[in-house]
């Protein structure tokens, strides 16, 4: 835990223009429990695994000694998360907006950063936004996304992120979330606020298991839940270097969530485990049932009876869809059949049994009425 630290001038002004309201909404929102109604304070506690803290928030703004129960609040609650005072005023202030905060741990002088990992942080926060966005328009999870549409582009361009803070090297991104009915359903900035907390915690999850023994299985049997390509690809890029970063959310007050408020740690071993994920989902082609659909690109008769071809196109998998070519063992019938659709460059639909990321025992093949452009 990081050790207290005084507040400066402006920092201890700027808090205590938040009221005991604002104080207490924070705590219930970031895992701090209610423990004792006082005369004219309530003590918040919250467990942790290396024990117990608590913090007295001020009933009343009226208070002679108000200044100086808030400065302990900020000292007490910013030495439980590990940051900056400075950070977590931000968050206090921000009550229009879900925060997501990105703190580097790069050695070096403090709130200075290399070059190139400052540029690869901040593809990756644009990387994660996006991939969020397009993730919540298609109905099956894709391990690999392609081109994506130019709604979650615009989606991002909507984000705004806050100036790097000392004391590591921290960046918050912003996602404004405008006021809605109580019944009504949530913006589209808290749903792409929750599908990235989704796939942040999943990510995490899967490199935590993954330190015992690398599998990706650990991550294809989250692609439900978030995780892609995409997703394991960015929050690599956070961790250039293996740098180790946290990850915070704080969702805006004006629209309360039931979500938790949580942060990620993703330590050096942990940003390998998703930097490799992200290698081998872009080109997995997992074991099972699946489909794919697109032109026939290569042909080859093998000796006996049958014949090999590559079909590129979009695959469809127990564990989600991508975009790539693959290899299709065929018997002689199934093998012609693609032989003629490839004369007429006719599009088709095989579906097999993929085993060590090629399709065998195929099932099915369909040649399509589309044909591809030359």
């Amino acid at each position: 835990m990081m050790p207290r630290v005084l507040v400066g001038e402006d920092e201890l002004r700027a808090a205590t223009a938040l009221t005991p309201e604002t104080l207490s909404q924070y705590l219930s929102y970031t895992g701090w429990a209610p423990e004792q109604h006082l005369e004219r304070a309530t003590l918040w506690t919250r467990r942790e695994d290396d024990g117990d803290f608590q913090v007295l928030v001020p009933g009343d703004r009226t208070l002679r000694d108000y200044a100086s129960r808030v400065s302990d609040f900020l000292t007490t609650v910013a030495a439980v998360e590990e940051r900056s005072i400075r950070l977590l005023l931000d968050d206090l202030e921000t009550s229009g907006a879900d925060t997501l905060s990105f703190r580097l741990l790069p050695s070096g002088p403090s709130g200075t950063i290399p070059l190139f990992n400052a540029v690869d942080a901040l593809a990756g926060v644009r990387e994660l936004v996006v991939s969020s966005a397009y993730a919540l328009t298609i109905e099956q999870p894709m391990l690999v996304q392609g081109r994506r549409p130019e709604s979650a582009l615009d989606f991002a361009r909507t984000v705004r992120l806050g100036t790097p803070r000392a004391g590591s090297w921290a960046i918050a991104a912003q996602l404004a979330v405008p006021r809605v009915d109580a019944d009504a359903a949530p913006p589209l900035a808290r749903q792409v606020s929750l599908q990235m907390h989704r796939a942040v915690r999943a990510c995490f999850a899967a490199s935590g298991e993954a330190l015992r023994e690398f599998d990706l299985e650990l991550f294809l049997r989250r692609t439900g839940e978030g995780v892609s390509a995409n997703v394991c690809d960015a929050l690599a890029k956070l961790g250039r270097d293996g740098v180790p970063y946290d990850v915070r959310f704080n969702w805006a007050r004006e629209l309360p969530s039931s979500m938790p408020a949580r942060s990620f740690r993703f330590s050096t071993r942990r940003i390998e485990a998703l930097r490799t994920a992200a290698e081998q989902l872009k080109v997995a082609v997992p074991d099972g049932e699946v489909t794919v659909e697109g032109q026939v690109s290569k042909l080859r008769r093998d000796i006996g009876e049958g014949g090999q071809a590559t079909v590129r196109g979009p695959i469809r998998t127990i564990y989600g869809s991508s975009e790539r070519s693959v290899r299709v063992m065929l018997p002689d019938t199934l093998y012609q059949r693609l032989v003629d659709a490839h004369g007429r460059r006719q599009h088709v639909r095989v579906t097999g049994t993929a085993v060590r990321g090629r399709i065998e025992r195929v099932s099915r093949v369909e040649v399509l009425d589309g044909t591809a452009e030359a």
